[in-house]
């Protein structure tokens, strides 16, 4: 069967309704409408995004987000929402329905053509508590074009309560952060046969002014640099779920949830460590279980393939194919920091960087995060 690539964003509206993104292949269809979005027991607002799949092989420049669609959300108490479009296809609640554990909640989505699409009602179970995030250095190498070289890392686990999720379906979401530094008011330029010249760039906060006596230039500072530090934000690769996992008693011990790459761009300041802890349904919960498999198997030309992976949305008076999921869920969570003294091994300078850090970086941002 021919598919396509499409790229999920499952935003399940913790603190500032943060998104994630998962990969996953999606059946060959025309236009096939994809629903991601959840709601949790953490202060709203909650979002959901809508977009399109395309065949692959389509020659368009449009963006694949879905405008100006109604989105509804309701609960089981009666009360309903109508979300706001913030930005296209991105649709966010206005903080009237807050998340409550116990209660079920689902969507309903009408196109701007009309077509109706409604997901099936979630219920937010409790989920227990993390007790401890651990980790523990591993030294590993891999082997290049040019020699063997190093790949540390930190394993990162867990140790958590199972509490009262139900039939301890339960989800952990690692996510990493680290700080890093460039120095974009040393750029150069180079213009062949011409010698370079300092060329710095505006976000640096510098210009190039004469020196004094007239011989030559130097760099003048005008302003605050806004591209020196940025905070690079690392997703899990593959979901973390329940199953695999076995319980002491109540509790679930040395899961392992991530890794840290050990160098001296991920440790030029502290990384900080953040594990989400999330009770699910039994549909989200084989959702996702089907995500998972399908990114393993992709590494291995001899796993079977997986599940055909289609979510709890339906269509409601059309025939029209849609995937996608919008789940409920009750989140705890804990932070740690792992500094440069707690890395067993000499870290070597990183080089100096002359681009703005957020060009430089991927997942990269220079607003400073919470709490850092």
């Amino acid at each position: 069967m021919r598919s396509i690539k499409s790229i999920w964003v499952l935003a399940f509206g913790l603190m500032a309704a943060c998104v994630e993104r998962i990969e996953f292949d999606v059946p060959f269809a025309q236009n096939m409408l994809v629903v991601e979005g959840s709601i949790t027991d953490a202060a709203p607002p909650y979002t959901v995004k809508i977009t399109r799949a395309f065949p692959l092989g389509v020659d368009s420049i449009n963006a694949t987000t879905v405008s100006d669609a109604t989105v509804t959300l309701f609960d089981d108490m009666g009360n309903q929402e109508t979300l706001t479009e913030s930005e296209p296809g991105i649709y966010k609640t206005n903080n009237v329905i807050q998340g409550e554990l116990n209660h079920s909640y689902y969507i309903r989505i009408r196109t701007s053509s009309g077509q109706e699409f409604e997901s099936e009602p979630e219920k937010i179970n409790p989920v227990g508590e993390i007790l401890d995030i651990k980790y523990d250095f591993e030294a590993r190498t891999v082997v290049k074009p040019f020699g063997e070289v190093d790949a540390n890392v930190f394993n990162i686990f867990v140790d958590a309560e199972a509490g009262d999720a139900l039939e301890k379906y339960v989800r952990w979401k690692y996510t990493g952060t680290y700080e890093v530094m460039t120095a974009p008011e040393l750029h150069m330029t180079w213009v062949p046969p011409y010698r370079p010249y300092e060329n710095p760039w505006p976000c640096s906060g510098y210009i190039v002014g004469p020196a004094p006596g007239g011989m030559g230039t130097i760099l003048i500072k005008v302003g605050e640099c806004e591209c020196c530090n940025c905070w690079v934000t690392i997703p899990e690769k593959i979901p973390q779920l329940s199953d695999t996992q076995l319980i002491s008693g109540n509790e679930f011990r040395n899961i392992k949830v991530g890794e840290v790459e050990v160098n001296n761009a991920t440790f030029y300041s502290k990384f900080k460590i953040e594990v989400e802890q999330m009770s699910l349904s039994r549909n989200a919960f084989n959702f996702f279980k089907l995500v998972r498999e399908q990114k393993e198997n992709a590494s291995s030309i001899f796993q079977p393939p997986s599940g055909e992976i289609r979510g709890n949305i339906k269509a409601i008076n059309s025939g029209d194919r849609v995937v996608g999921l919008f789940w409920a869920t009750a989140v705890t969570r804990k932070i740690i920091y792992i500094t440069p003294q707690d890395v067993p091994i000499s870290l070597t300078p990183i080089d100096v960087i002359t681009f703005p850090c957020y060009d430089y970086f991927e997942n990269s941002t220079n607003q400073k995060p919470e709490g850092w």
